[in-house]
């Protein structure tokens, strides 16, 4: 079946009510990773909660092939950098999707090089790209992701300019909203139209109880305080 195919007949076998269905899922979400080379103050990898960090073995991403073939959506991303996994290569690289099957995944785009490119470039399908900034400055992207805004906004523009004029893929900027970076959501807007991004994506930090959050409170060397 193709993913409209399988679409209708996951609706049709709802409607009827069948606990027991013919179709293959039509939403596919696969932790590649959980390994990440960032410690985002936000993220559990920051407070060491991600329990034995690791690649997808690649022999799953085969053992899937039939249910990605058929898939309407799948997502490569969970809590890890998908860039640095081989099991995330076999995925796009593999021919296992349909042609109309939207591709997605989550990335810091700190790993960005012309060699990851030109792979993203070979692949023919509707892909998508999510890009994590959660800042517009040099100064709140540091303390909230630790790392060289510079570095990332360059390998935003080399992708860009690598995709030329063609349509795809798709890149998002997002950003998780907290009080350290609220103020910063028209700059971060402006930033995207001159980067030529596709669009902005803004989420909320997750609700959690009170005795998890205050795990994530942490200060920076400069004085700076994530609460």
């Amino acid at each position: 079946m193709d993913p409209s195919e399988n679409l209708e007949l996951a609706r049709a076998e709802r409607r009827a009510g069948n606990v027991v269905v013919r179709n293959t899922p039509t939403l596919l979400s696969i932790e590649t990773t959980s390994i990440c080379n960032l410690r985002c103050v936000m993220c559990s990898q920051a407070i060491g909660a991600v329990d034995r960090p690791k690649h997808l073995p690649v022999a799953m991403i085969d053992s899937l092939s039939g249910a990605l073939g058929a898939a309407h959506t799948v997502q490569l991303h969970g809590i890890g950098e998908p860039l640095t996994s081989p099991s995330f290569w076999r995925a796009l690289e593999g021919n296992h999707f349909h042609e109309d099957c939207d591709v997605q995944f989550n990335t810091n785009l700190t790993i960005l090089d012309d060699k990851r490119i030109a792979r993203i470039k070979r692949f023919n399908g509707k892909l998508l790209i999510n890009v994590s900034l959660d800042a517009a400055t040099e100064q709140t992207y540091r303390r909230i992701r630790g790392y060289d805004f510079s570095i990332v906004l360059n390998n935003l523009r080399r992708l860009f300019s690598a995709r030329g004029d063609r349509r795809r893929p798709i890149v998002y900027m997002n950003m998780t909203l907290m009080r350290e970076n609220i103020e910063e959501i028209v700059q971060f807007v402006e930033l995207a139209k001159e980067l030529g991004a596709n669009g902005v994506l803004f989420g909320h930090l997750n609700r959690l109880s009170g005795e998890e959050m205050s795990r994530f409170t942490t200060t920076q060397e400069d004085g700076w305080r994530f609460d």
